[in-house]
């Protein structure tokens, strides 16, 4: 009696049911993994992950190839998850209205984004993927403010307009930011109004703003 063929494949809806349960699994592990971050957790390991989703040991580095990849899928997951407040500006204002809606824009992103950034700053530098990723955000934030500013931008010689265009976007960084918020622990309120400063001040060609060496 001759046995009927051994099938190549696995049934479509197998394949697809393992594919759901391996793309769930690796959802709860960055979740976790998120918000241990948020929750304070400046560097979770890997057992703590686990702990916190109910995914074993085992499993993690079955979907991860390691901890860094792990750390990778969380900050494209962050990514994702304040995609909503990387919101175009208005540039019709006046340019108090317009640097006042920067502000308020990105310390609502950075007071949301602080945690997980600073994770992903400290390994950037092992973490081709993850250092990628902060090149492009950086590069997005960078093209708002050239974009809100065009109007007074374009009133300056190109040298000049290079040298504020910096300023700018030192001024409106995470890394600013983060230095006055958690380095010197101004309140979020004081902070503002600095950034604001900051910007108001190089935009109106403040003391040496924008000068060309």
């Amino acid at each position: 009696m001759m046995r009927a063929p051994v099938p190549l494949r696995k049934p479509s809806g197998e394949v697809d049911g393992r594919t759901l349960r391996t793309t769930r699994t690796r959802r709860l592990v960055v979740e976790a993994l998120l918000d241990l971050l948020e929750a304070g957790e400046p560097q979770p390991t890997a057992q703590q992950v686990s702990d916190r989703c109910g995914v074993s040991m085992r499993s993690i580095f079955r979907l991860f190839e390691d901890v860094e990849a792990m750390h990778a899928a969380a900050v494209a997951a962050q990514i994702d998850r304040v995609g909503h407040l990387l919101v175009p500006l208005d540039r019709t204002g006046s340019l108090a209205t317009r640097v006042k809606a920067l502000v308020d824009s990105r310390a609502k992103l950075f007071e949301t984004i602080s945690p997980v950034r600073r994770m992903a700053v400290r390994i950037a530098s092992t973490s081709p993927t993850i250092r990628a990723d902060l090149a492009v955000a950086n590069g997005f934030l960078r093209a708002q403010v050239v974009e809100l500013f065009d109007a007074e931008l374009r009133a300056l010689p190109s040298a000049q307009r290079r040298d504020v265009v910096d300023v700018l976007d030192v001024a409106s960084s995470w890394e600013t930011w983060e230095r006055l918020r958690s380095a010197q622990g101004i309140t979020d309120r004081r902070a503002r109004r600095l950034v604001a400063g900051l910007l108001s001040c190089t935009l109106a060609g403040g003391p040496d703003a924008g000068r060309s060496s």
